[in-house]
């Protein structure tokens, strides 16, 4: 699993920051499920191909191949940040016009993620809510708010990298970092 990052290059009096997100958690238990699912379709004849082999092979992209964080936090952004302005997504935000900056969670909307403690009623869901847990750590994005909205600068970040992003951006603006 590929952790999160950003680097910040100057370009005139902006500063440039390409963000990288984490790479999301593999769901293994679904995808090896899914696998042995898949296997025992393929050995029980026409019934397995049609029930068993279907919902293997789904088990196995899911649990394998699908990221579970919102669009903005799977993809790489960037963004250009001015002591006036933040460039993002083809939008311009004056720096009068915003009303703060904040670190989300993309899955639980959580601001500033802290964990809670769940007790599952079973194995199966105890598996589905590690792995939620799991892909939470990674699903923090950079936001800024303006016109009574929130925006997304750059998603699908570990909470260091989040809280570094935000500190960085806060200095070039101007903003109190406390």
């Amino acid at each position: 699993m590929t952790g999160s990052e950003y680097n910040k290059r100057q370009e005139g009096t902006a500063s440039i920051f390409d963000v990288t997100p984490a790479q999301a958690p593999k769901f293994m238990l679904m995808a090896v499920g899914g696998g042995i699912l898949a296997l025992l379709g393929l050995f029980m004849g026409p019934f397995g191909w049609i029930l068993f082999l279907p919902i293997g092979i789904f088990g196995v992209w899911f649990g394998y191949f699908r990221d579970g964080r919102p669009q903005g936090h799977r993809v790489a952004s960037s963004f250009r940040v001015s002591p006036s302005s933040i460039e993002a997504n083809g939008r311009t935000f004056q720096k009068d016009d915003i009303h703060r900056l904040i670190i989300k969670n993309g899955l639980n909307n959580e601001v500033l993620v802290s964990p809670n403690i769940v007790i599952p009623v079973n194995t199966s869901t105890a598996m589905g809510v590690a792995h939620r847990a799991r892909l939470a750590t990674l699903a923090n994005g950079l936001e800024v708010e303006t016109g009574g909205r929130a925006y997304l600068l750059a998603g699908g970040m570990d909470q260091t990298t989040a809280f570094g992003l935000m500190t960085d951006v806060s200095r070039i603006m101007g903003f109190s970092t406390a």
